[in-house]
């Protein structure tokens, strides 16, 4: 079949058709990734921005850091010397090294009217250190925060022994009658020694015990002299 004469006009329309669209394309395409590179480029400066006010933000924070640094240090100092006096203040309370007042109990022992002889009174009524130093042991283990005996202060290397027919507290001999004084809750600490029948054995060893709670009591403080031979501060680290 011959081509007709409209044959040229229809490729020709075509090509115009296919050409137009390929323009239109080529417009789109340079319009939509021009802004695209714009984009980009107002991005990167935009983070450069960004990130020049972090790092400046960061430096504030840092300055504003070590001035807080500096205004609390001499408030921390402070709270540590102050943690330090607090802990000082302690350590010689349970040494034994500070006098106390408080509310507690006073124990007075003393001999009761005898009809027999000095030598039974001397053998059979006794007081032992084992018997004040269970009175001690009970009034620690019931709560007591200071005691003293005669005016002599207990601290955590107090000894009581016998020396001869007397009783010794450290380096001092103390005799009847005795003055135990406490400081504590005074109805705990009396009811432990009635619980473990204090009265009833002094009272077998011809004594008296006498307990009376007190809302003041004053305690002094330890004034033998404490030795340290074999001990030493261990150094940090070691």
């Amino acid at each position: 079949m011959k081509p007709t004469r409209e044959f040229p006009f229809i490729i020709i329309f075509i090509s115009i058709i296919i050409g137009f669209m390929l323009s239109v394309q080529y417009k789109s395409y340079n319009t939509s990734a021009t802004p695209e590179a714009k984009d980009i480029s107002q991005l990167r400066q935009d983070l450069q921005k960004e990130m020049e006010r972090h790092q400046r933000i960061l430096t504030e924070i840092s300055k504003y850091d070590q001035l807080l640094y500096e205004y609390e240090n001499p408030l921390n100092q402070a709270d540590s010397l102050k943690v330090m006096k607090e802990e000082l203040s302690r350590i010689k309370v349970f040494a034994g090294l500070s006098s106390l007042e408080g509310r507690g109990l006073s124990i007075k022992i003393e001999e009761l009217p005898s009809f027999s002889s000095d030598q039974e009174i001397s053998s059979l009524t006794q007081i032992f250190d084992d018997d004040i130093r269970y009175i001690v042991n009970e009034l620690f283990g019931a709560g007591a925060q200071a005691i003293s005996i005669n005016g002599n202060r207990m601290t955590p290397t107090t000894s009581i022994r016998n020396v001869g027919n007397d009783i010794q507290v450290d380096t001092k001999v103390i005799k009847l009658p005795y003055d135990i004084r406490v400081i504590g809750d005074p109805e705990v600490l009396e009811s432990a020694l009635k619980l473990k029948g204090f009265e009833e054995y002094f009272n077998i060893i011809n004594k008296k015990i006498t307990m009376k709670k007190l809302d003041k009591l004053l305690i002094p403080a330890y004034d033998g002299k404490g030795m340290i031979r074999y001990m030493k501060p261990l150094k940090e680290g070691s």
